[in-house]
């Protein structure tokens, strides 16, 4: 049965970021992996000593295996690492918060349930790719057309939730949402339409929407 390929990923990223039970300052100049691609964007990391080789024996805290699929990136807050996951067919969607250093799960929420798929080709990804983005005290993910929810990091509750903005996704979401200021921005490109949305990160409500390119 497929698990999260990238999980071991995570275990790499603890192991290099922090040592024993406390932020190696010198090896890594961040304390949160905020977003897709960590909090400047760009996927990098300044730091050195990092380990590179990984095996069973070798550099490897813990490992801790998630239920169904996912190809979202996990992110970082404190001690929060959290990810998203998707059932197999598709119905159900999933946000799992893992203990970074234990590998305890913390939560694990299904936050939306989904009553008929539209998508029945194969599997290029699923429906849990979209990487969520995080600030202190809330958690945004986001399912594409399926729905985009806010929920409290310590409790796991849903804060708010919108499924009503929609768009045809031929091969599934992949958009990751961004946060700046007040504002929680979701790009939806579907195949019969493409826009931006601007949401409150507060309450979820709509500040704008782009559909035009220009």
């Amino acid at each position: 049965m497929k698990k999260f390929i990238w999980l071991l990923a995570i275990v790499a990223l603890i192991v290099s970021v922090y040592a024993e039970d406390e932020i190696v300052v010198e090896r890594a100049e961040f304390k949160h992996w905020n977003q897709f691609r960590g909090p400047n964007g760009n996927g990098q990391v300044m730091g050195k000593e990092l380990p590179i080789e990984f095996s069973e024996t070798k550099n490897l805290r813990w490992k801790t295996s998630i239920h169904d699929d996912g190809y979202s990136s996990p992110i970082i807050w404190n001690n929060q690492i959290w990810l998203t996951a998707a059932s197999y067919d598709d119905r159900k969607l999933f946000v799992v918060c893992v203990d970074l250093k234990s590998g305890q799960i913390l939560h694990d929420k299904e936050v939306f349930d989904i009553e008929r798929s539209e998508l029945q080709s194969k599997r290029p990804n699923s429906h849990a790719s979209p990487t969520p983005v995080i600030e202190d005290g809330r958690i945004y993910v986001h399912f594409g057309t399926y729905g985009t929810a806010c929920l409290d990091t310590e409790t796991g509750q849903k804060i708010w939730e919108r499924r009503d903005l929609n768009c045809f996704h031929e091969v599934r979401p992949g958009s990751s949402p961004i946060i700046n200021d007040d504002l929680l921005y979701l790009i939806y490109d579907g195949v019969d339409k493409q826009f931006i949305a601007a949401l409150d990160k507060y309450n979820g409500e709509t500040r704008w929407l782009k559909y035009d390119r220009s």
